[in-house]
């Protein structure tokens, strides 16, 4: 075999390996090429588990998502945030409380649910406020009093104060998706999982075969800015260097890559063109108060100065990436600038004795991440030196998730610490929404819960004095810190890699491919 030839191999055979299996390259050209469709063949971090924006789980349903919906606005691609229109015709804020729209006319639902108006706007936002629901995300709407419908495509949202993540991280992100209101009350049970039921993007669903492989097909509906290509296929590949061995061979056209592969790509060591964009996106350690072994804060304070970040970070990415201060990433407003208890070896060792602990064991879980677990390495090695020992278990994206959530059973019972990282949006409400009391047992992992850090929390999001609102946030992260229960690591980067013939689009995090801009070159 040659070098190409190996390596595709490789890809197919850690893909079958993690699950996703990937056609050899030379197959997949010649059933475009027979078809006459244009394919853009993406890896997305894990396979999609909910296309409902209000409980939606992550980046990796969003990405499909911002393909197959409409917001009233969405982001701009490019380097900078900021947002376009897209559904709306016209999308004024006359005032701190109210925000007008049109809609464009014209805008049909695939299948037979006719045109979108304002009435599914409507639908689409207040239904974040059903208690019945339980939206993830109903944070996100949490000021939203209601929607007045003036006419067919015209409205207006009325909010109970103001809220100034509003047209950063409410209405140009997922939450501001507009779902068809026909089509999910005509449905069974009244629920939009895997299946969106009705589309208004530029894509549709067009097959899943769950673990393998999702495909967007265009939505013959759509008669919005034309896109370059025929179908969206989506593979689930989380591990990152079974997905650049199969761009390297040929099987992929847009992946992630690890930030420790970087350089081989800025160095010219291998094809493709590199995209790498500072993330806005949070890693840490969490700590679960609840399990025995981690009730004591003097336990979690000392696992938190046991754990020296700059050196794990430059051991695990070779000086790549820089520690994190906390869970808000700069540039926004609220990012830290230091560690209220740094790393001391001698400090964690006190503290474990006044605990009256000694030969403590514990389990650190993560997802599939080959840099994580790397980093996994070192952290285990920096507690073995206080005495602690520490068992690895690397997971799969889905159970990962399903281990933290009291919904999927008992497990959360069993967990103690966890790796985990978050992405978020251009406003620190969006970092500090999931370590609430009511997201305990959901993304609150930690099951940290202090009702004055809820109201603190809720009262940032409003505070309109941009000072104020940051020292706010800054204090919201010292009394995680306070808790014991959180290690920031790191914030880091995205890092994508294309070939030549195509000009990807992402969000200016590199987060989410923007699937109607990449252009076929």
């Amino acid at each position: 075999m040659n070098r190409r030839e190996l390596l595709k191999a490789m890809a197919v055979l850690a893909a079958g390996a993690s699950g996703s299996m990937l056609l050899p390259g030379g197959l997949r050209m010649a059933v475009a090429a027979e078809s006459g469709q244009k394919i853009l063949r993406v890896q997305n971090d894990q396979d999609i588990t909910n296309l409902d924006p209000a409980n939606r789980s992550g980046w990796y349903d969003e990405m499909v998502m911002f393909a197959i919906y409409c917001g009233l606005c969405q982001y701009k691609p490019g380097t900078t945030w900021g947002w376009q229109l897209d559904a709306a015709e016209t999308l004024e804020q006359v005032d701190p409380q109210t925000i007008r729209f049109k809609l464009k006319p014209g805008i049909m639902w695939s299948g037979d649910f006719g045109e979108m108006t304002a009435e599914d706007v409507k639908y689409s936002y207040e239904r974040f406020l059903d208690p019945k629901l339980s939206a993830i995300y109903a944070s996100d709407w949490e000021a939203l009093d209601h929607v007045e419908v003036i006419g067919t495509y015209d409205g207006i949202i009325h909010l109970k104060h103001p809220f100034a993540p509003l047209f950063t991280s409410t209405l140009p992100h997922a939450s501001g998706l507009i779902i068809c209101k026909k089509a999910l009350e005509a449905s069974k049970d009244k629920k939009i999982g895997t299946d969106p039921l009705a589309c208004a993007g530029p894509y549709r669903v067009g097959s899943w075969t769950p673990r393998e492989k999702l495909t967007l097909t265009r939505n013959e509906k759509w008669h919005g800015p034309a896109t370059d290509y025929d179908q969206i296929q989506l593979l689930p590949i989380g591990d990152l260097n079974t997905a650049e061995m199969a761009f390297e061979a040929g099987d992929l056209d847009m992946t992630k890559i690890n930030l420790s592969a970087v350089a081989k790509y800025q160095d010219g060591g291998s094809d493709g063109t590199l995209t790498l964009r500072p993330a806005l996106a949070y890693t840490w350690l969490g700590m679960n108060v609840d399990h025995p072994k981690l009730k004591d804060v003097r336990v979690r304070r000392a696992i938190q100065q046991a754990i020296d970040v700059a050196s794990a970070l430059n051991t695990t990415f070779g000086g790549a990436v820089k520690p994190a201060y906390g869970l808000v990433p700069p540039p926004l407003p609220g990012a830290r600038s230091k560690n209220n208890y740094p790393y001391s070896v001698e400090a964690a060792k006190a503290l474990l004795k006044q605990a009256g602990v000694s030969g403590l064991q514990l389990r650190l879980d993560f997802s599939t991440s080959t840099d994580i677990g790397t980093l996994a390495q070192v952290i285990q090695a920096q507690l073995a030196e206080v005495g602690i020992t520490l068992q690895i278990n690397q997971m799969d994206g889905a159970t990962f998730v399903a281990a933290g959530q009291q919904s999927a059973g008992d497990g959360w019972k069993d967990s103690q610490l966890r790796i985990t990282t978050f992405t978020t949006a251009p406003d620190p409400s969006w970092v500090t929404a999931w370590f609430t009391c009511s997201q305990v047992g959901i993304w609150n992992t930690q099951r940290t819960c202090d009702k004055s850090w809820d109201q603190l929390n809720s009262a940032a999001a409003v505070e309109q004095d941009a000072a104020k609102r940051a020292a706010m946030y800054v204090q919201l992260q010292d009394q995680l810190e306070e808790t014991g229960a959180y290690v920031f690591l790191y914030h880091g980067s995205n890092a994508w890699v294309t070939p030549a013939s195509i000009k990807g689009a992402w969000t200016p995090d590199g987060q989410w491919a923007l699937f109607r801009e990449v252009k076929r070159v």
